[in-house]
Parts: C-alpha cells; sequence; structure tokens
C-alpha cells in the first residue's frame, strides 16, 4: 500500500475540465507494475478556485468544484485507484488555509465528494481526512482538539459520507501501551 498525493492544483492548474493527468498516470502504472494498492488523498485546489489565491490548502469557494475533480479522478482511475482521501488534517489551520478550521464546512466539502465519487463508482472507498492529533481548541483561528472536532463532524452527519475513518497513527513520545487520555496525545 501507498499513500500518495494526487494534487488538485497540479491536475486541474489553468481553468475547470483541462486536466493533465500525465505525472499521475505514471504514479498509477508503477504502482501496478509493482502490486501496490494506492490511498489517494485528493486535496490542495488551484487557485482559480478561490477568490483568496495566497493560501493552497484553503478549500474551494464552490464545494461543487472539489466534486467534479472528485468525479473526475474517480471516472480516470475506476478499477485501478480504489481508494480516495478526501482532505488532509481539516482540524489544522495550515490545512485549511489558515482560516478557523470548521467540522461542519468540511463535512459539506466531505459529502459533495462522497456523493460524486459514488456516482461514477459505486465500488470507490471513501476514507474521511485523518485528523491531527491536537489539544488546541479552535475558538479563534487556530488548529482544533482532534476528539472535538470528530465529535463536531458526527454531529453534522459525517458518518453517512466515508466508508473509511483514516487516522494519524502517531504516537509523538508515547509508548503504544500509554493508556488513553483525552488531554494527552498518544496512539491510543
Amino acid at each position: 500500500w501507498i499513500k500518495q498525493q494526487f494534487s488538485w492544483e497540479e491536475i486541474e492548474p489553468l481553468r475547470k475540465g483541462e486536466y493533465d493527468w500525465a505525472k499521475y498516470d505514471q504514479i498509477v502504472d508503477l504502482a501496478e507494475r509493482y502490486d501496490m494498492q494506492i490511498i489517494a488523498r485528493l486535496d490542495r485546489p488551484p487557485d482559480w478556485r478561490h477568490q483568496e489565491t495566497q493560501f493552497k490548502t484553503l478549500p474551494p469557494d464552490d464545494l461543487n468544484d472539489y466534486g467534479d475533480f472528485v468525479a473526475a479522478f474517480v471516472e480516470r482511475y475506476k478499477g485501478r485507484v480504489r481508494h480516495i482521501q478526501i482532505w488532509n488534517e481539516p482540524n489544522l489551520s495550515a490545512e485549511w488555509g489558515f482560516q478557523r478550521v470548521d467540522a461542519q464546512v468540511y463535512t459539506r466539502l466531505l459529502e459533495v465528494a462522497y456523493r460524486r465519487a459514488k456516482e461514477v463508482d459505486p465500488d470507490v472507498v471513501v476514507l474521511s481526512a485523518p485528523l491531527a492529533i491536537t489539544l488546541e481548541d479552535a475558538s479563534m483561528r487556530g488548529n482544533h482538539n482532534d476528539l472535538v472536532f470528530l465529535r463536531e463532524m458526527y454531529e453534522a452527519g459525517a458518518g453517512a459520507y466515508f466508508d473509511i475513518l483514516s487516522a494519524n497513527a502517531f504516537g509523538l513520545d508515547r509508548a503504544p501501551e500509554d493508556p488513553p487520555e483525552p488531554d494527552i496525545l498518544n496512539f491510543r
């Protein structure tokens, strides 16, 4: 298995509907040659999808544009790339365009992507974005505690819009058997 970023800004860089798949076709071909399954991370919108272009990780102004990209990706690699990850660490400000992170907005993005992917290929496996482990409070513009963000995602209905809840398995400086605690960053 490999997790590979498929950067929207590289695939559809200049305008909607004009794709450059060459680099990613080679990656998919190589993965097949070496009998590797790909988890495709789909994020990083192109500049044309924002009024604000300074922050590359900012979600698109129109979530349907992302849905169109996801559908095009799934169509292109149908039967070859079976797992797609929708965004990355949306509870981190840096992965959310340095704006206030928002589990409800991420859930809407996840819903649009899930519906569009499944319309093209009902067998594609949709993974939620893994959350960054953090104890921070996003009451302003910062990062958001992953356990709180996850609860807010479920409250917004996210459970209906992914097949696998993905997670980062960082233990940081804690042993794998360190008991789980909501105020400690560890694997469990």
